[in-house]
């Protein structure tokens, strides 16, 4: 049997919302031989019971974290994702950091990870030091630790990846450890260690679905998957 992906969708549009996913995270989890499953975003409380019900998740990208739940202001280029979809996400990632499932966490997904496992973010990186060196909305390169899950997963020490954010993980949370950094010093990637596949990266692989590491990055969530189910 082929594994089960769960990937969370976006919530758009008023006064009768709809979720949204775009094609590309589905058509990567197809090519890597997984079912892809769009998860809409509900109530809360019921994200640990649906996890039990997948091989491994994917957790997309999308507009800005809310922090002020946290006790953290606002920046004034924060461009807020719909609370429903947040409160949702927030459940998802917790109840997955509990859960020895497989996760790729994606640009958002990954910051999302981070913040459900109490760490910072820099909310806008011109204004955090990161202004002169590089643009996070462009292609760029990223550099990856040799003794990586990451670099294991895609075969290489360096990819060029197509970015498009304006925040990013400040400090990585434990039991997280950074795998991978931009040229200006930016956390482009962590991962928890050992044997689990849990990865954040800062950048769309989906964006790029005829790059090796992309197909390498989705064939390795897709695989530890397969490999949980025959537990």
């Amino acid at each position: 049997m082929k594994p089960v992906i769960g990937i969370n969708g976006d919530v758009r549009g008023e006064p009768e919302p709809i979720v949204r996913l775009k094609l590309n995270y589905v058509d990567a989890v197809r090519r890597a031989g997984g079912v892809p499953v769009v998860l809409p975003s509900q109530s809360p409380e019921d994200a640990p019971a649906l996890l039990e019900r997948l091989d491994g998740v994917i957790l997309t990208g999308g507009n800005d974290i809310d922090t002020r739940g946290a006790g953290v202001p606002l920046h004034p280029k924060a461009e807020l994702m719909d609370p429903r979809r947040q409160a949702f996400d927030l459940a998802l990632a917790k109840a997955l950091l509990e859960r020895p499932l497989p996760g790729l966490g994606i640009c958002l997904g990954m910051q999302m990870l981070a913040f459900a496992a109490g760490a910072p973010l820099h909310q806008h990186l011109p204004d955090a030091g990161y202004a002169s060196l590089l643009d996070h909305r462009a292609p760029h390169e990223v550099a990856i630790d040799a003794a990586s899950r990451l670099r294991e997963a895609i075969g290489a020490s360096r990819a060029s990846v197509v970015s498009h954010h304006h925040q990013a993980v400040a400090n990585v949370p434990a039991p997280f450890r950074a795998v991978a950094s931009a040229p200006d010093g930016v956390i482009e990637a962590f991962e928890l260690p050992g044997k689990r596949f849990l990865v954040g990266v800062q950048w769309h692989p989906e964006r790029s679905p005829d790059a090796p590491e992309t197909r390498a990055l989705f064939e390795a969530l897709v695989a530890a998957a397969r490999d949980g189910m025959r537990r």
